[in-house]
């Protein structure tokens, strides 16, 4: 039986529909000139912002539903420098009844893979103030959009 790291290390960008590119900045940085630790989840959440804008245009209205981040894991294997070019796969590992997780692959400008992630997303009615099931519209986007990943993650659990 596989771990949970094995899986997200086997991810390869040829699961994700989408990726999105960033450049490093300045204040990206640590005192060791490399992207700090805290810096991974702000690219995740680009990751995710523009897979959100891409796929579920005109489906959420953030004033009335949407998700929340209910966890973040990340696992790092390479330093970003100054400048470098951090390409981020983006798409959906598994659908659950009220979260959606998202899963991110973060490259490098040679292509190196330098972190694995998750994030969990809880569905959210704003106006309520309490979470969700996953809307049935979302969830066939999803489904069509990431049924590689989907079926990369398949019987695993994913919190």
């Amino acid at each position: 039986m596989e771990s949970m790291h094995d899986k997200l290390t086997a991810l390869s960008p040829d699961l994700f529909s989408l990726f999105t590119e960033t450049e490093v900045r300045y204040r990206d940085l640590d005192t060791f000139k490399h992207v700090n630790n805290s810096v991974y989840p702000s690219y995740m959440e680009f990751g995710r912002l523009k897979y959100m804008h891409r796929f579920l245009e005109g489906m959420i209205d953030w004033k009335e539903k949407g998700f929340i981040l209910g966890t973040n894991h990340i696992v790092y294997k390479h330093p970003l420098f100054l400048f470098d070019k951090v390409r981020i796969f983006t798409g959906v590992g598994k659908i659950g009844n009220r979260s959606v997780t998202f899963v991110n692959l973060l490259t490098n400008g040679e292509g190196k893979h330098v972190a694995y992630a998750y994030s969990v997303l809880v569905s959210y009615n704003f106006e309520k103030e309490k979470s969700i099931p996953v809307p049935e519209e979302w969830r066939e986007v999803f489904e069509k959009t990431d049924g590689k990943l989907l079926e990369f993650f398949e019987n695993e659990i994913l919190r």
